[in-house]
């Protein structure tokens, strides 16, 4: 039997979405960062929310029980 070494060949298209996928890759690490702080901005957000709409809630509930005794007296 004859000794064949095969060369490993890549392809010009599989080196091409190597390349791509590797400057996807960097570009979404440069990005990390930022992704992040919106993400707690987002989440800082949502909770005054939250605390603003668990206060109207108290505040409606007062002006609720208020406006019951100024009508039943």
């Amino acid at each position: 039997m004859w000794p064949f070494t095969r060369q490993p060949q890549v392809s010009p298209e599989a080196e091409t979405a190597k390349r791509a996928a590797e400057k996807s890759l960097q570009e979404a690490q440069a990005h990390q960062p930022v992704a992040e702080a919106k993400l707690t901005e987002s989440n800082r957000v949502k909770e005054q929310i939250r605390a603003h709409n668990r206060a109207n809630a108290y505040s409606d509930w007062i002006e609720g029980i208020v406006l019951g005794r100024l009508s039943g007296s």
